[in-house]
């Protein structure tokens, strides 16, 4: 099995940590962590996928070992797909495949629509698209209710709350349930509160949510949209969606038209697995990553 590295990468205005294996192999697959992830939930698909390409996952900025700048501006949708534009640029290549999770979902869809050309597939593992998650929060009584926690998370003490007690709330609310079923041992939870206990850490996390213009309507506000442009966010390389049909967070109608935003789509549906698929389904999340890009290739190895 392939060894996994650790290396830093300076980019223009930002050090950011990743975790590598397979850099011997010439096409280069960024996977993209998600809340409050960081490069370790990809731990069981790096080493996989590195044997046939160069499986790179990055703590994105703010997350454990990268940088973490201060004030939310840092954090808005901008500056987060540049560092992925300039990561991919530090490996010397002008195209890559996206594989992402949650929040890295959002950037990786953001960095896709924005620069098509440098990306030669995006698969999404349980990550929404951003015009029909917002429709949802506007409108969706589901999709708000499950997402209060992101209203929660502009709360200026809601990072010292989930510090407290050696971060054991956000423990409890992410993954005490697959660590009960064995699917995560109390050796990766240490793991966790190391990475949320970072010095900034924590802020610079909640920081994603106090950046993005995306919140679950009210009372006042429901049914009144965000103003978004569904023809801005339009989608053309192939996508391969992976999706954990019993997820807490995302209510399946995130699915619901996303042929309408994306040109070479596949969907996967995963029953009985939650939000947290790289966890619960990691077997299952390597071989497809593995399939996807052997179906999508322009050459294909002989």
């Amino acid at each position: 099995m392939t060894a996994i590295h650790h290396k830093r990468a300076e980019l223009t205005d930002i050090s950011l940590h990743y975790a590598e294996c397979g850099a011997e192999n010439d096409e280069l697959v960024l996977m993209l962590h998600g809340f409050p992830e960081f490069w370790y939930c990809w731990k069981d698909q790096l080493p996989v996928v590195g044997e046939k390409y160069h499986a790179v996952a990055p703590d994105m900025r703010g997350y454990n070992l990268s940088d973490k700048p201060e004030g939310v501006k840092a954090y808005r949708i901008g500056p987060l797909v540049r560092d992925m534009i300039e990561l991919a640029d530090h490996f010397g290549k002008e195209s890559f495949y996206l594989v992402a999770h949650d929040w890295g979902a959002a950037i990786a869809y953001a960095v896709a629509i924005a620069h098509p050309e440098r990306i030669k597939g995006l698969m999404i593992l349980n990550g929404a698209h951003p015009y029909i998650f917002a429709d949802l929060l506007s409108n969706n009584d589901e999709q708000i209710a499950n997402s209060q926690y992101m209203a929660y998370f502009r709360n200026p003490n809601a990072e010292a709350e989930m510090l407290a007690n050696n971060g054991q709330w956000l423990l409890d609310w992410t993954f005490r349930e697959i660590i009960e079923r064995g699917l995560m041992t109390e050796e990766d939870a240490d793991a966790y509160r190391a990475a949320w206990a970072q010095p900034g850490a924590m802020t610079a996390m909640v920081n994603y949510y106090r950046a993005s213009p995306l919140v679950p309507a009210t009372k006042e506000t429901k049914g009144k949209g965000f103003g978004l442009n569904p023809e801005d966010f339009k989608v053309h390389v192939p996508t391969f969606v992976l999706w954990g049909e019993a997820d807490h967070a995302l209510i399946k109608e995130n699915l619901v038209g996303l042929e309408n935003f994306i040109d070479d789509l596949t969907i996967k549906r995963l029953p009985g697995i939650t939000h947290w698929v790289t966890h619960e389904a990691p077997e299952i999340v390597s071989a497809e990553i593995l399939a996807f890009i052997d179906r999508i290739r322009p050459e294909k190895a002989s």
